[in-house]
């Protein structure tokens, strides 16, 4: 009976494999396509000593020309915590970064006919990166109670003392694959590299994104 043990998984692992390389069932081919996501987003290079590791939102559409081609217009926000050193070096108590981008990017469906599509994509547009700096603040508001009516009260805030901007050119490359999900639409998981030329010290990231499309 041990000696059927590592049988039957291995039988086990060869059928799930199977499924997942096996064509899909058609669907009807839609040209125009639309995708958001979300994920974490790892700073590298110089920039690392400046921002920490942040999270990543995404939103695009494209335009499918065949099963295995398709192009992307994207726009990425990216927001960061700030290194204490930054803090140290501006005399300021706190403060925060982001990057948005808006790229084109093609991409290239290796297996569009299998419930798992393994791509590969990239592409080149505009980024622009924003740090902030901030000191902590109490405001005044107003709050409503059903019984008492508006109230004022106190509520925690950041005043922005100041930021520095820098935008330009950059570009990404990345890889990734989809499965089903439900109906036409199918859950994506993907990496890439990206870089930005946001001043004297360019903005490098590994974004790790999961999302869906249809």
């Amino acid at each position: 009976m041990k000696k059927l043990i590592p049988t039957t998984w291995l039988s086990v692992f060869v059928a799930l494999a199977l499924l997942l390389a096996a064509p899909a069932y058609p669907q009807e081919f839609r040209h125009f396509t639309f995708n958001f996501g979300f994920g974490y987003s790892p700073v590298t290079g110089q920039i690392a000593q400046r921002l920490r590791n942040g999270w990543n939102f995404t939103g695009g559409a494209g335009y499918r020309f065949n099963p295995h081609f398709e192009t992307n217009l994207e726009f990425e926000w990216d927001g960061f915590p700030v290194q204490p050193l930054v803090l140290t070096e501006a005399q300021v108590p706190g403060a925060n970064a982001h990057m948005w981008s808006l790229t084109l990017n093609p991409k290239l469906h290796l297996l569009p006919s299998h419930k798992v599509d393994p791509y590969i994509t990239g592409g080149a547009g505009y980024f622009r990166r924003t740090i902030q700096f901030t000191q902590p603040t109490l405001q005044s508001v107003f709050i409503f109670d059903p019984f008492f009516g508006f109230l004022p009260t106190v509520v925690p805030a950041d005043i922005v003392l100041g930021n520095v901007t820098r935008g330009g050119v950059g570009g990404d490359l990345g890889a990734g694959f989809d499965f089903p999900f439900f109906s036409q639409s199918r859950i994506f998981v993907e990496a890439r590299y990206e870089y930005g030329s946001t001043g004297n010290i360019p903005t490098r990231l590994i974004p790790v994104t999961i999302g869906i499309h249809w």
